[in-house]
C-alpha cells in the first residue's frame, strides 16, 4: 500500500521524520490506528487523519520511541541539574523552581529528577516539575509508577531500597515522590505547545531532535524558546547541540553534560528582545562648503587568473567511512560518520560502525549511546547487540547482558547486518 500521503501528514503536522524510526515504524504504527479506528484502507485512513485533530497525535504516539531508564546520562548529570534547581530555590522566596521534561516517556526521567531534588534536601514545595508526552498510553504507566528491572540499568548504586516497594517483579515509586510530578499530555511541534504555562528554569528535552524533521525541529526549538526562562538552563544530549540554533546558546557545564544557557540578550529569540532606545538627532551643523582635490584616476590592475572555487565535499558512503576505520583513520571515519548521519539521515549501521569507533577511542559511554541509537532504529541488530553484550558484562551488568544474548539468540542463524 501506498503510505506516500500518511507519511507526508506525520512529517508535516506532527515534525517527525518515519524514516529516523526504522523502515517498518510507519506501518506498522499506520496498521495499529487502522484497526483501532476500524479503517478498512489507507486511503480512508488518511481521511481520518484529514478530518479528526486528535487523530494525528494518537499516530504519534504509536511512533514514538519509549526507550528510558532511571538516571539516564549519568547520576552527576542530575547532580549537577539538582545543584542549580537548589542554588535558584535559595535565592527565590514566594516562587517555586519550575522545571520541565520533554518528553517524559513513562516517567523515568522525571521521576529521576524528584530523586535528586530529594536527595539534595530541596523542599518539595520550592520546586515543581512538569512533565509532558505525547503518547497517553505512557502516561498513564508513568502515572502508575511502576517499573521493571530493566528500568534500572544505569549503573552505580542501586537506588531501588531507598525509594520503591517490590511488588512481584515490578518496583512501585513511594507515594512521597511520584506526587512531586505533575504529567499531562501535549506534542512539543505543535505551535500552541503549553502556550498558557509561565516559563520554566530548568528543560530537560532530550533523544527527541533526532527523530524530527527540519521543520519539526525549528517548531520544538521555538517552543522551548518561549518557555525558558531568560536565565534558564537547557539540556540535551551532547549530540544534539548542533542542532541549537548558532550563536544563541552556551555550555553551561562541561559538554559531556549537554546543558547550555542562553549567550547574551541580543541574541535572544524575538519575542525576549527589549527595542533598543531611539538615539536623538544630531544637533544642527553649519555647512562650510570646503575645496574638492579630484585625484587623477588610479592605473587599472591587472587582472588576476581567476580562481575557481573548489567544490563542496561528496558526503562520504558508510562504506568509506568503514575503510577508514579499518585503516585506523579513526578521526576521519568518526567525521565521516557524523557527516552521514546529519546530510544522508539517521542509520542503524552508520551508528554501529560510530560506536565501534569510539570503543577503539577508548569511549565507552560514547560507544555506548550509538549503540542504543542504532538498536532504536533497528531493535534485530546484530551486531550492534553483540558490542552491548561485551560492554554490559564489562559492566558487570549481568541482568542487562543476559537480556541482549536472549535477543540475539532469536535472530535467524546467517543474519548479519
Amino acid at each position: 500500500m501506498s503510505l506516500l500521503r500518511v507519511e507526508t501528514s506525520v512529517r508535516e503536522r506532527l515534525g517527525l521524520d518515519p524514516s529516523s524510526l526504522g523502515v517498518s515504524a510507519l506501518p506498522k504504527a499506520i496498521e495499529q490506528r487502522m484497526k483501532a479506528r476500524g479503517v478498512l484502507t489507507p486511503e480512508d485512513y488518511v481521511g481520518l487523519l484529514s478530518a479528526d485533530s486528535s487523530e494525528a497525535n494518537s499516530l504519534a504516539a504509536e511512533l514514538v520511541v519509549s526507550e528510558t531508564w532511571f538516571f539516564r546520562g549519568g547520576r552527576a548529570l542530575f547532580h549537577k541539574m539538582a545543584e542549580f534547581v537548589a542554588s535558584r530555590a535559595a535565592n527565590r522566596v514566594g516562587h517555586p523552581v519550575r522545571i520541565l521534561s520533554i518528553p517524559c516517556s513513562t516517567g523515568e526521567e522525571p521521576y529521576s529528577l524528584a530523586i535528586a531534588f530529594h536527595e539534595h534536601f530541596i523542599p518539595a514545595e520550592h520546586y515543581k516539575i512538569d512533565a509532558v508526552d505525547v503518547s497517553t498510553r505512557h502516561l498513564e504507566r508513568a502515572a502508575r509508577a511502576r517499573f521493571s528491572a530493566f528500568s534500572f540499568r544505569e549503573g552505580g548504586s542501586d537506588i531501588r531500597p531507598a525509594y520503591f516497594r517490590q511488588d512481584g517483579d515490578r518496583w512501585e515509586l513511594l507515594p512521597y515522590l511520584r506526587q512531586l510530578v505533575h504529567f499531562r499530555n501535549a506534542n512539543l511541534t505543535d505551535p500552541s505547545f503549553l502556550l498558557s504555562e509561565q516559563p520554566y528554569d530548568l528543560i530537560v528535552c532530550r533523544n527527541v531532535f533526532i527523530y524530527l524533521t527540519p521543520d519539526g525541529r525549528h517548531r520544538a526549538m521555538a517552543s522551548l524558546d518561549r518557555l525558558l526562562t531568560l536565565d534558564g538552563l537547557l539540556c540535551l544530549t551532547p549530540g544534539e547541540a548542533d542542532r541549537l540554533p548558532p550563536g544563541q546558546f552556551a555550555p553551561a557545564a562541561p559538554g559531556e553534560f549537554g546543558l547550555y544557557r542562553r549567550v547574551c540578550a541580543d541574541n535572544l529569540a524575538p519575542a525576549f528582545r527589549t527595542p533598543a532606545p531611539i538615539p536623538p538627532p544630531p544637533a544642527r551643523m553649519s555647512y562650510v562648503p570646503t575645496p574638492v582635490t579630484i585625484p587623477p584616476p588610479a592605473p587599472k590592475p591587472v587582472p588576476a587568473l581567476l580562481s575557481v572555487a573548489p567544490a563542496a565535499p561528496r558526503v562520504p558512503t558508510l562504506e568509506a567511512a568503514r575503510a577508514l576505520a579499518d585503516a585506523g583513520r579513526l578521526t576521519e571515519a568518526r567525521t565521516a560518520c557524523t557527516r552521514l548521519l546529519s546530510e544522508s539521515g539517521v542509520s542503524a549501521n552508520v551508528y554501529t560502525l560510530l560506536g565501534t569507533i569510539h570503543l577503539a577511542e577508548g569511549h565507552g559511554d560514547d560507544a555506548t549511546e550509538a549503540f542504543r541509537r542504532a538498536l532504536y532504529l533497528d531493535p534485530d541488530h546484530t551486531e550492534a547487540i553483540s558490542h552491548m553484550i561485551v560492554i554490559c558484562d564489562r559492566k558487570g551488568n549481568a541482568t542487562q547482558a543476559a537480556a541482549f544474548r536472549r535477543r540475539l539468540a532469536r535472530q535467524p542463524r546467517g543474519d548479519a547486518k
